[in-house]
């Protein structure tokens, strides 16, 4: 995955979050389970090569609301990686 496929994986999911839900009561997602060595090696690359830019979205995406990262990033991330 290049620098910008990465950064606008990472935005997108930030403009997710928080855009309005369609129900209010509905309850978050859980966690997804644990990853692969092969989405490691994947996150570690993205960290590698994009640096600060990596640390800075991925940190704004978590903070956009109840397990937001995770959910719509990680989870489908490690769906990719991980059989």
């Amino acid at each position: 995955m290049d620098r910008r496929r990465a950064l606008v994986v990472l935005l997108a999911a930030t403009g997710l979050v928080l855009a309005p839900a369609a129900t209010a009561s509905a309850a978050p997602a859980p966690p997804p389970p644990g990853g692969c060595q092969a989405f490691g090696a994947h996150v570690a690359s993205l960290a590698t090569s994009l640096g600060g830019d990596f640390g800075a979205t991925a940190s704004s995406a978590a903070t956009s609301g109840p397990l937001a990262f995770p959910t719509i990033v990680v989870g489908p991330e490690q769906e990719e990686f991980c059989d």
